[in-house]
């Protein structure tokens, strides 16, 4: 339904719509965490890329996804349908992103380096188009569902708890798997319902393992993005008439806000640091209990907790936000967050006895971390609108994905450059200097990047009583449009 001049829209929604947009993140929290923590290591440990070469893939297919997230935003904002404008690409683009995420965990066996490269390269960028296809429009759906400053952190809430549920099971189920399928009584199984026919000679290897992860992470993706179309509406879907007739435009105006507009500049370094921090952590992570900490058996258990605590803590953070504004729970949380990574950091190889109660207040920090930057950016939204007198949701959002998608792919690749140089072998003892690499690549630099996010968003302008001030503002406008029409 187009919203109406003159009038408020309804802020508070149903508890199975939020329910709903919630279940769509899944199928994001299930990539991008399973690419996230393990995609380096299936790369390196399983298919022998080169660390580079491994992180330049990865940067590719990211620094092309971030490329085409303006576009995306340009064609969102520039759609007319039946179902609004974001929520077509939810139900046409479910099934390609799917597909796309599977052909990731099925690297042929080249022998060639360079083919498993191309392989790699050309499924990464496949992988993220279809990605930018459904993430643009479904994260920007938050400013066009409500236009409450507090139902939005609501909202955000529940989508950041489903998404940490899929964190949690994208962390912690492929190392099963892996584990599992290269035991006998995995192999065993396999065997008994003739999937050693399709496996062929990679049964009894981690391949298979990450196959079926792929596969079944794939359906349910497809699922859980159906579900989220279904349930969801958009209130907020009148097509800006004045929006720039092609995407070139669209890309320099994502640049101009950028400088011209401090909120939309302050939430979207804040989005680009803390994303680049998150990611360090997530890449790190695997090497940093398999090769300092010498547990690499006890990397799902970890991730369990860590998550489990995130998924917990995000309620938290959503009152802790309502009580202090967005900008100072960020804040906060992430004092906390570089806190506990010195700790981390002194203790070093000393940490396995402590690892857990470590990865616990990790998990309440790194709730904040994810969610408080994605509950601002659709504030912004009606910032803008009022300034320039357009609603422009999907260049703001085109804009802050593109800032995200940037930040991971530059993490990943001097993720894939740290090990390169610090002397990082694997499937081996690692050297004194590599084992320091990995420590300080999961402590110091996002440690430092959170700071820097911080000093960023110092003076951030939106608080709860200054957005309402906008939205009042805004609805004296529509008022004055609608008098001066009917007259």
């Amino acid at each position: 339904m187009t919203s109406i001049p003159g009038k408020e829209v309804q802020p508070r929604l149903k508890l199975t719509e939020k329910l709903a947009y919630g279940t769509g993140d899944i199928a994001n929290g299930l990539a991008v965490s399973s690419v996230g923590f393990w995609l380096l290591f299936y790369l390196t440990e399983v298919t022998g890329l080169s660390p580079w070469l491994a992180g330049m893939a990865i940067m590719i297919g990211r620094a092309w996804d971030a490329v085409t997230d303006p576009v995306m935003g340009w064609i969102t904002d520039r759609t007319e349908s039946r179902w609004g404008r974001r929520r077509p690409y939810l139900l046409f683009g479910a099934f390609t992103y799917g597909l796309a995420f599977l052909s990731l965990w099925t690297v042929p066996a080249f022998e060639s380096e360079w083919l498993r490269f191309l392989y790699v390269t050309i499924s990464f960028v496949f992988f993220n188009t279809a990605l930018t296809v459904v993430f643009v429009p479904y994260t920007s759906l938050t400013a066009a569902i409500t236009d409450d400053y507090d139902e939005r952190t609501s909202l955000t809430g529940f989508r950041m708890v489903a998404s940490q549920i899929a964190f949690l099971l994208g962390a912690t189920i492929p190392p099963k798997l892996v584990s599992w399928s290269a035991s006998s009584e995995g192999q065993q199984a396999l065997a008994a319902i003739g999937l050693d026919i399709v496996f062929g000679s990679w049964l009894g290897t981690p391949r298979v393992g990450y196959l079926i992860f792929g596969g079944a992470f794939a359906l349910t993706m497809v699922t859980t993005i159906l579900i989220c179309f279904a349930g969801v509406r958009e209130r907020i879907t009148s097509v800006d008439p004045h929006a720039p007739s092609s995407a070139w435009y669209y890309m320099k105006g994502v640049v101009l806000l950028a400088g011209s507009s401090e909120p939309f500049r302050k939430s979207l370094l804040i989005k680009l640091l803390s994303t680049c921090a998150v990611t360090l952590i997530a890449v790190k992570l695997p090497y940093y209990l398999a090769y300092v900490l010498l547990i690499p058996d006890e990397k799902p258990y970890v991730f369990g907790v860590l998550f489990i605590s995130a998924i917990i803590s995000t309620p938290v953070w959503v009152l802790i936000s309502k009580r202090l504004g967005k900008f100072d729970a960020y804040r906060w949380g992430m004092y906390g967050y570089c806190a506990l990574l010195c700790v981390l950091l002194a203790l070093g190889q000393d940490a396995s006895h402590v690892i857990y109660p470590i990865a616990m207040a990790a998990g309440f920090f790194h709730a904040a971390a994810l969610m408080i930057p994605w509950s601002i950016i659709p504030d912004v939204v009606e910032h803008d609108e009022l300034t320039s007198g357009h609603r422009r949701e999907g260049l703001l959002y085109g804009g802050t994905t593109f800032a995200y998608k940037l930040a991971s792919a530059l993490a990943v690749f001097l993720a894939g450059l740290g090990l390169e140089h610090f002397g990082y072998e694997p499937n081996a003892t690692q050297t004194v200097q590599s084992v320091l690499g990995i420590s300080l690549m999961v402590t110091v630099f996002p440690a430092i990047l959170f700071l820097s996010s911080v000093f960023a968003g110092r003076g951030y302008p939106l608080t709860a009583k200054v957005h309402a001030e906008v939205k009042a503002a805004l609805l004296a406008r529509r008022n004055q449009i609608s008098s001066g029409t009917s007259n």
